[in-house]
This record gives C-alpha cells, sequence and structure tokens, in this order.
C-alpha cells in the first residue's frame, strides 16, 4: 500500500513543519508499505501557492530529514520526495482563506498581492482568470532543469528513499507534453517527440544525480 501525496498548503516558505512531521509520520505509523510526500517545489517561484512545501534551501532539508528520519525510525515505511514545477499554475492562492468564517473555494485563483512571475512553453493562461506566463527561453529550461538537479541531490541529502518527477496535472512539465499548453515552433514544440524533448532532458539529469541503487519514477 502507497499513500499518494496530498497537497497540503501549509508550509511557510516552502518549510515543512510540525504539521507535516504528524501528517506524513501517521501515515506511515499506519503501516503504508511507502509514503510520498505532497508535490515539493525546486524554487520559490515554483510552488503553486505561497503555502507549498519547497527543496530549495539548507533549511528545507534539514526539515525534511527531521521527517524522513522519524519515519524511518519508528516504522518500517520507504518515503519518497515528489519534485515538481507549478509552471503557469503558479503564482495562485490557498484554496481556502485565512477567514475561517469564508468557506469559499480558492484553488487556482490568482494571489491578491505578492505574486511572482510563472513561466511555461507558451504564453498561454492557464484560465482566464490566470496571469498569461512568459514562455521559456533556453536559459529559463537550463535553470529549471538545474533547480531539480539541486533538489534531487537535497533528497538525497535528507535520506529519501525514492524519488518522483512529476510531469502531471498541468503543472509545468506537463503543459510541455500536451499540445493544448505546447504551442511552441522550436524543437521543444510540435511532435510528440520534440514535447517530450525538456521533460526527458529534466528526468535524465535527475536520474543522473540520484543514486543509482534508489529507484525513480515519473507522475502523468
Amino acid at each position: 500500500v502507497v499513500v499518494s501525496p496530498m497537497a497540503q498548503y501549509s508550509c511557510t516558505d516552502g518549510l515543512p513543519g510540525e504539521y507535516h512531521l504528524v501528517h506524513l509520520g501517521s501515515r506511515a505509523l499506519g503501516g503504508a508499505g511507502m509514503v510520498v510526500a505532497e508535490m515539493t517545489c525546486t524554487s520559490a517561484d515554483a510552488r503553486i501557492t505561497p503555502g507549498c512545501a519547497g527543496m530549495y534551501d539548507a533549511k528545507h532539508v534539514a526539515a525534511w530529514k527531521r521527517i524522513v528520519d522519524y519515519v524511518h525510525t519508528n516504522t518500517g515505511a520507504k518515503f519518497a520526495l515528489q519534485l515538481a514545477h507549478a509552471g503557469r499554475k503558479g503564482s495562485t492562492r490557498k484554496p481556502w482563506s485565512e477567514d475561517p468564517s469564508d468557506k469559499r473555494d480558492y484553488s487556482d485563483q490568482p494571489l491578491e498581492n505578492g505574486n511572482w512571475e510563472i513561466i511555461a512553453p507558451s504564453p498561454l493562461a492557464w484560465s482566464n482568470t490566470n496571469a498569461a506566463p512568459r514562455a521559456m527561453t533556453r536559459a529559463d529550461m537550463d535553470r529549471v532543469k538545474a533547480h531539480f538537479v539541486r533538489a534531487t541531490l537535497m533528497g538525497e541529502e535528507a535520506g529519501f528513499d525514492m524519488l518522483e518527477l512529476h510531469c502531471g496535472h498541468g503543472y509545468l512539465l506537463s503543459s510541455f507534453l500536451t499540445p493544448i499548453s505546447n504551442q511552441r515552433s522550436d524543437e521543444y514544440g510540435g511532435s510528440i517527440e520534440n514535447r517530450l524533448r525538456f521533460p526527458l532532458e529534466v528526468f535524465e539529469a535527475m536520474r543522473g544525480a540520484w543514486p543509482k541503487h534508489k529507484p525513480m519514477s515519473v507522475r502523468i
């Protein structure tokens, strides 16, 4: 039995805390063979919301290691890290209001302030209410790939047993795969072989940095 990643939107500056120790630790104590941490973002501007988890700072490594160590010490479960970049679905609000009397769903709604630049294969907004992203340059691709590799190395430092690359749900790498959001005219758009090119570049770079004896998967 594997516990799938569950977005909790409960981090501060990407940092998992007591909530995550209890949330993920209790799943492992429940007898699962493996627990997958929620979508964890490779940079501050890769987050969906300000409450998303991160793996891009030394303090993130220490916080995640505390949870990993707890799982390994107290349970027989394996622990997996899922890495992602939100792409054109980024810079949005948490699904709920900080006002407990406001029961509206704010999923995918733009932040009221404090927005960050979002990037995607093409300058196409996720919806009519979301900001249009900037089309990625080769320099952007190199930076994003480097951030995935950095997060991979941090995941190994934190002691995770498995790594998953997120290429689903309309996030950055997913948006390269589909012609709905990838309308590029260069070698990264058009045919399925071209649309696969950047996600595969990222995967290969991560796989090269991740220990050979540890498994790696892709969510599509």
